[in-house]
């Protein structure tokens, strides 16, 4: 890790941190160009009981973050994609994860596989910083700097700059309109979930899962500039993943092919 994220990452530890949510826009642009960019990736899905979101990674597998998934297996609830109900068969939270900690990542796997949505496969490469995130929520939107104003449960998506880089972190500032992207947006409150996006060699990958907003600049709203967002680092969850999925693979083979019990 680059040295001088440290003083950075130690301030973010520090700052005041909300849940993270959906989108809100710029003053300057029209809430339509939003909506229209979320159209490109079909991969993020709501949560719907929960709230929340999350990224679908293969036809049977989900992807948000810890405390999202805690939610949901409270609840006992099951996901509504496209108007079909998926029942969650089992839901794999990482071990290293609390409340407020960096581990914030879990796996949905469903009984049944969402189809007419072309899943997007997880970012492998530690070459995050400096890239061009996609970050696609719903719900709670408005404007940058503003308490969210209403919540209509349409997808947008933004464009954003990964700023920091962290061992399990990826950190997103926002900034003020002359140096930020034609389509910024931040992250307003009870959208924890919501997948960013890498596009690569004409592909989509999900790179990170947000996670928080941090107050970094004091005012007490989450989503203005100067304020950091903290998503949780896919390629650094990538080992987990595939041995969630694969062991999932093997556990349900063995049960088709096992004997009926007399």
């Amino acid at each position: 890790m680059d040295r001088a994220l440290l003083p950075a990452l130690a301030f973010a530890a520090a700052a005041a941190a909300f849940p993270a949510a959906a989108i809100l826009v710029r003053a300057d642009r029209d809430d339509e160009e939003y909506r229209e960019l979320a159209t490109r990736y079909p991969a993020a899905v709501g949560l719907d009981a929960a709230g929340g979101s999350g990224a679908l990674i293969a036809p049977r597998w989900v992807l948000t973050t810890a405390q999202r998934a805690t939610a949901l297996r409270e609840a006992k609830a099951a996901l509504r994609v496209d108007g079909a109900t998926h029942e969650i068969q089992e839901i794999f939270v990482h071990p290293g994860w609390k409340p407020g900690g960096e581990s914030d990542i879990a796996l949905l796997f469903l009984r049944s596989p969402v189809t007419g949505r072309e899943p997007a496969p997880i970012y492998r490469m530690a070459d995050e910083a400096g890239q061009a995130a996609r970050i696609v929520g719903r719900g709670a939107t408005g404007r940058i700097g503003e308490k969210p104003a209403r919540s209509d449960g349409r997808p947008r998506a933004a464009i954003n700059t990964v700023d920091r880089v962290g061992p399990l972190t990826l950190g997103v500032r926002l900034k003020g309109p002359e140096d930020a992207s034609d389509l910024q947006g931040a992250l307003a409150p009870d959208d924890a979930g919501s997948p960013a996006f890498f596009e690569a060699g004409g592909r989509i990958f999900v790179a990170g899962i947000a996670s928080r907003t941090e107050d970094a600049n004091g005012d007490g709203i989450a989503g203005s500039v100067g304020d950091w967002e903290s998503y949780t680092r896919i390629s650094a969850f990538a080992g987990w993943i595939d041995d969630v999925m694969s062991k999932a693979a093997v556990a349900e083979a063995a049960r088709e092919t096992a004997p009926p019990r007399r």
